[in-house]
């Protein structure tokens, strides 16, 4: 019997990676402040189903990123979730793979606030996160866990995003946090072996302090919530630097969203719905960008 089919259920923390075969969305959150609430999911294209549940330690925030190469989706690290004293980092590697969660066990980085996407030059899923004494890059595949040694690196960062642009194929890094939450704006390029500062968009001042960058099969987006009201607006990559796109209808006004491409559509979900005029609540819908404007889903 299939998984029964639901619209998107309140949640947060939501880390996303669209599935290797380039359709539909797996999802891996908290439904509550619950810390044993982890939960998984994947969006087919119209709706949501829950899949096996996660059976590590309970954690959120945690890196997701799909992994062709293994036909699985890769989640590193994250916060402990049973922590009562500020974060407290876990560095655990975990994939999903024909539905069912396994570890991934050996040695491997100890990195806060990672970020993590696929890399198609170097054959695995790049992982980026602050270190002990800077901020690090690895490469996890299927022959392990091994660190990279660029000699340019993004200053030290909690939570950064990355995204692959479709015209031209470059991996690009954007925005996170300093210990412990003095937000960035500054935009960084790996070349494969180097990072590269992005000198014309960090000079950009109309730039959000945070947002998430996800690909569609044409551009590389930057979606962030104005300042104080949260509506959302977007940012296209184009010639080394982000431009600012105009949208006919208003987007959702969301806080701690999350968002993936499911192969026609970049999703955006979960967070916090603050178009009430009541305060902040669970968001419960969904909203997709076509690349030209939005729709409500659910």
């Amino acid at each position: 019997m299939p998984p029964a089919c639901h619209t998107w259920l309140p949640a947060i923390g939501s880390s996303a990676a669209t599935l290797p075969s380039g359709s539909g969305i797996l999802v891996f959150d908290r439904l509550d402040n619950t810390p044993s609430s982890d939960a998984t999911w994947m969006w087919s294209g119209s709706c949501w189903s829950q899949e096996p549940g996660f059976g590590g330690h309970p954690v959120f925030g945690s890196a997701l990123a799909p992994d062709p190469a293994t036909s699985s989706v890769v989640a590193y690290g994250g916060w402990d979730a049973t922590a009562l004293d500020g974060y407290v980092a876990l560095y655990d590697t975990w994939e999903f793979r024909g539905g069912v969660w396994s570890q991934l066990l050996g040695s491997g980085p100890k990195l806060s606030g990672p970020s993590a996407i696929d890399d198609p030059q170097l054959g695995g899923v790049l992982v980026i996160g602050a270190g002990a004494h800077a901020e690090e890059t690895w490469l996890l595949s299927k022959s392990g866990s091994r660190q990279l040694h660029p000699e340019h690196s993004p200053p030290s960062r909690l939570g950064a995003s990355l995204g692959i642009d479709p015209p031209t194929g470059a991996l690009i890094a954007f925005g996170g946090y300093r210990i412990p939450k003095d937000a960035m704006t500054n935009t960084w390029r790996w070349t494969g072996s180097d990072w590269q500062l992005e000198t014309a968009a960090t000079s950009e001042a109309h730039l959000p302090p945070s947002g998430l960058i996800v690909a569609d099969r044409h551009s590389l987006w930057l979606l962030a919530g104005a300042p104080y009201s949260n509506q959302l607006q977007l940012w296209r990559w184009a010639g080394g630097t982000w431009a600012w796109v105009g949208t006919s209808s208003p987007g959702p006004r969301l806080l701690g969203f999350g968002a993936a491409f499911d192969g026609r559509e970049i999703l955006v979900f979960g967070g916090l719905n603050e178009a009430s005029g009541a305060g902040a609540t669970l968001n419960t819908a969904e909203w997709a960008w076509s690349g030209k404007s939005w729709r409500r889903i659910h």
